[in-house]
C-alpha cells in the first residue's frame, strides 16, 4: 500500500489518519521546537516515530488522538 505524505501544517486536517508527516509538521502541530519533538518522543509524551526507509515519520493519526489528550 502506497504512504500518503503529509507535506505541511495545511494539508494536515485534510490528510488521513494513516497519512505520516515529518518533524517540522509534528513540531508546528504542538509549538514546540523540532529539538522538544526528539526530546518528547524519546521521553514518550507525544507519539514515537516510525523509520521509512532513511525517513523518520510519525503517524496522522497517532498525532490527532494526541493532541485531542487521547492515548498514544
Amino acid at each position: 500500500m502506497a504512504q500518503t505524505a503529509v507535506p505541511d501544517l495545511k494539508s494536515f486536517n485534510d490528510a488521513p489518519d494513516t497519512a505520516k508527516t515529518r518533524v517540522g509538521t509534528v513540531a508546528a502541530l504542538f509549538g514546540i521546537s523540532v529539538p522538544t519533538v526528539w526530546r518528547r518522543a524519546r521521553a514518550g509524551l507525544i507519539p514515537a516515530p516510525h523509520k521509512i526507509g532513511g525517513t523518520t515519520v510519525w503517524n496522522v493519526g497517532d498525532l490527532r488522538r494526541a493532541l485531542a489528550g487521547g492515548a498514544q
